[in-house]
């Protein structure tokens, strides 16, 4: 361990990779460099297609590791790296999320969103960065769509005020200031915010999570109820959950500046 930088009682780091080790590795070295690995006293790659690249890189990083040589899917994989892993609180990474943010800020984050996650006050905290989300972050167009300035964006709030209620959350995203724009959105005396699961989707992408709560509500549920939508033949979680049992679930979200930003090879 690199001297003054502590480690969180009870608490993990989880990869899920499949594939994209290069763009991997890349991201490994930004966490490698930023102490993060301090911060844990467990540590875990989960591969799906587990082979001897996967081994490889592993042994590169010094990271212990588990998975199969089959690929289970987003679903699959995320339970088995949670299974196999022990603490009580979870940051969980997929492949492609390099960090954007300095050491000591990452280390900060990191420490806030599990205060806030033990304490109970929110279930789960996003760490997907504010300004730099990275590929795939579509729901930022989608709200531009109905939160924009001007009357054609208020002529679909007014049509859809349901679909307007949902993206309140991607505000977070998109303004400077979202909790001058929303009510709904409460930034904390710590300077992050808080909103309810009505207004913000779940998502897999970097979050800090309990396990049991990872386990026995969130995977359970996506398992219990797939859906006819899947990624490369196998459900994700996230089209499981984003719908009215998450919406209608009582539970908060967490989000800060954040620290990783969303770049597949």
């Amino acid at each position: 361990m690199t001297q003054g930088f502590s480690q969180i009682e009870d608490f993990g780091i989880g990869f899920l990779c499949w594939q994209g080790y290069d763009g991997f590795r890349q991201a490994l070295k930004t966490y490698e460099q930023a102490h993060l690995f301090d911060l844990a006293a467990e540590r875990l790659i989960y591969f799906n297609g587990l082979d001897e690249g996967a081994r490889a890189l592993a042994k590169e990083f010094a990271i212990p590791f588990a998975g199969s040589a089959e690929n289970f899917g987003i679903l699959g994989g995320f339970k088995g790296l949670a299974e196999a892993m022990s603490s009580e609180v979870l940051l969980l990474l997929e492949n492609d999320l390099p960090l954007i943010e300095p050491g000591r800020e990452a280390r900060r984050q990191i420490r806030q969103a599990v205060d806030a996650v033990r304490a109970g006050e929110v279930q789960v905290f996003r760490m997907r960065h504010r300004h730099r989300p990275g590929q795939k972050f579509t729901t930022l167009d989608k709200y531009r769509r109905y939160h924009a300035k001007g009357t054609m964006a208020a002529l679909r709030r007014l049509l859809r005020p349901g679909k307007a209620r949902r993206l309140i959350g991607t505000a977070l995203y998109a303004e400077q200031a979202p909790e001058e724009k929303f009510a709904e959105i409460e930034r904390q005396p710590q300077g992050w915010w808080k909103i309810s699961t009505r207004h913000l989707p779940w998502t897999n992408q970097s979050i800090i999570v309990r396990r049991d709560f990872f386990l026995d509500r969130i995977i359970a549920h996506a398992e219990k109820n797939p859906s006819n939508r899947s990624v490369n033949g196998f459900p994700d979680i996230e089209k499981e959950w984003n719908g009215r049992k998450w919406r209608n679930s009582g539970w908060t979200i967490g989000a800060g500046r954040g620290l990783f930003t969303h770049e597949r090879e």
